[in-house]
């Protein structure tokens, strides 16, 4: 399997050097930054740093949106990361979460991702864009860059499967939202005429570990909260919302606090979640946290669902570096070959 895991650049100076080191160090596969500017600093001067303390792991968004930076933008900043990572860089998008409602703007269309990914690829690639009676270009132009969309629903997956190189499904762990996440982005692939196998497919949620079960389950409370005040909007039958807290997601949905959005620690949405006692149905959806065991149970579950990626969150951790080390050291060589 191939592991990754995100968070926010709080801290440019303390925290982003370091914690690549540190998760190159561990055998990382992927680094991911946040864009939520009310929230952190800005992703791509976090992605600059990782890039100067890193030589092999991949870098890039997770995720930026269309709203908030315009396609040339987007691209002038995915070129630049590529210039300091070559090889190694990927421009991940979404629709925009937290970044855009902090910025009072609604969440794009996915009619504007999919032609957002098309000119910031043309960008990319070198070429001209028309628009306006004039004609965008990009410095730095002529890399190959690999898309990565987040989706966490049925058309927005359908979207990776046809235009991303790779896709974040963001929908939880449990077995059968996992199997609806990777059969909706190769219906998209192949209604494109894409090979569904050619699109690099990742897992994603929250990650929490600690030398005690109850400890990481109680630091993924908040976190997990926060993924499903967004991915369970929508239709709650393709999002498989139980029927016994469908109510209480309806509340959760009403009455989750933004500006309080992945802060570590009891917050306001902490305790919303303990209110409304849909606490172990949020971690057993949204988390893999517990012990080292535990992480590694919940993982083999995933792979027997198909998915060999993963990608977790881990945005909201109160010690960003236990986490890293906790999972590079004990869970992740469990699913690594044995060296010889």
């Amino acid at each position: 399997m191939r592991f990754g895991f995100m968070f926010f650049a709080r801290d440019l100076v303390q925290s982003v050097g370091s914690t690549a080191r540190l998760a190159e160090a561990h055998g990382y596969d992927l680094l991911g930054i946040g864009d939520s500017p009310s929230l952190a600093h800005d992703p791509f001067l976090a992605l600059a740093i990782a890039a100067q303390n890193t030589s092999r792991i991949r870098l890039g968004t997770t995720v930026t949106n269309p709203q908030t930076r315009h396609p040339l933008i987007l691209a002038n900043c995915a070129a630049s990361v590529a210039q300091l990572a070559p090889d190694r860089a990927f421009l991940g998008l979404g629709i925009g979460n937290s970044g855009v409602r902090h910025a009072l703007s609604p969440p794009a269309t996915l009619a504007t991702l999919e032609s957002t990914v098309g000119t910031v690829r043309e960008l990319l690639a070198g070429g001209a864009v028309a628009g306006g009676g004039s004609k965008m270009r990009v410095h730095g132009g002529g890399v190959r860059m690999p898309i990565l969309i987040a989706g966490s629903g049925p058309q927005s997956l359908r979207l990776a499967g046809r235009v991303a190189d790779a896709v974040f499904i963001n929908l939880g762990f449990t077995p059968e939202v996992l199997a609806d996440g990777v059969r909706w982005v190769r219906e998209g692939a192949k209604a494109a005429g894409r090979d569904p196998a050619a699109i690099e497919t990742w897992a994603f949620g929250i990650g929490a570990i600690a030398p005690t079960r109850e400890q990481a389950l109680d630091e993924a409370i908040g976190p997990a909260l926060a993924i499903a005040a967004y991915i369970l909007r929508g239709d709650p039958a393709a999002k498989r919302i139980p029927a016994a807290v469908a109510e209480k997601v309806g509340q959760l949905l009403r009455e989750y606090e933004y500006g309080e959005h992945l802060t570590p620690g009891h917050t306001s949405n902490y305790r919303l979640a303990l209110k409304l006692g849909i606490s172990d149905y949020l971690l057993e959806r949204f988390a893999i946290a517990g012990t080292a065991q535990d992480c590694k149970a919940r993982i083999a579950a995933v792979r027997e669902a198909g998915i060999e990626n993963l990608c977790l969150s881990f945005t909201a951790s109160p010690d960003l570096a236990r986490y890293v080390r906790g999972f590079g050291e004990a869970v992740l060589p469990a699913f690594r070959p044995p060296t010889a």
